[in-house]
């Protein structure tokens, strides 16, 4: 239902006279960009299932457990239109956090720091299913993800951090979508959609900018 009513409340900002697109992408790459615009909502508990025993027994019981969301990152993909209505893209996105807040404000156990960071690459499959009008439409996305979470430990000492261990998990999932595109200029276009990965159950909401070549 959020993607819905994110979906709807766009649409209705962008809304003219309903006609069928005809826009010719086909055969053109494009690139899609977004910097602090891709807001991601996860449960971390699947990042601290992948970490050794031994790291995770340093842990307290509330880091990488629960629910969180990041929306300092950055992403960018490179796609290609095989047809007017459907393109293949590679995008990755870098710079996720997990558990940003954990900075032993307070008690942690042994002293002991966390710093977990996650990038995503995904390969998608991009349909264009319903056109409102020449610059309006709807699409799907179905592809794969691989998430890659590099945590880091550290102790906690007279304002300083010592590194005293590291672990990096690789993790392939699916990744399916909604969105709405806008094609306001010949070679541009605003995206805003939602995606959901598996791994860490996370939902993406994002608005993201297209350039067509």
């Amino acid at each position: 239902m959020k993607c819905v009513s994110f979906l709807a409340l766009v649409g209705a900002l962008l809304l003219p006279n309903i006609t069928m697109a005809n826009n010719q992408k086909q055969g053109q790459y494009f690139i899609n960009f977004g910097v602090a615009s891709n807001y991601y909502n996860y449960n971390s508990k699947d990042a601290r299932d992948e970490l050794d025993q031994n790291l995770e027994e340093l842990l307290d019981e509330y880091d990488l457990s629960s629910d969180d969301a990041d929306v300092v990152n950055a992403s960018v993909g490179l796609g290609y239109y095989l047809t007017n209505d459907f393109a293949v893209r590679a995008n990755y996105t870098y710079g996720i956090e997990l558990d940003w807040l954990d900075w032993c404000f307070f008690d942690c156990s042994n002293n002991v720091y966390h710093d977990s960071d996650t990038s995503i690459l995904t390969l998608d499959g991009i349909y264009h299913f319903y056109h409102i009008n020449e610059q309006l439409s709807f699409y799907g996305i179905a592809g794969l993800a691989l998430t890659r979470v590099s945590t880091k430990l550290a102790y906690w000492r007279d304002d300083q951090r010592e590194v005293i261990a590291r672990d990096n998990s690789t993790n392939l999932g699916a990744n399916l979508g909604l969105g709405l595109q806008y094609d306001f200029a010949r070679n541009w276009a605003l995206k805003a959609g939602y995606s959901h990965h598996t791994f860490l159950s996370m939902d993406k909401y994002y608005l993201n900018m297209e350039w067509r070549f």
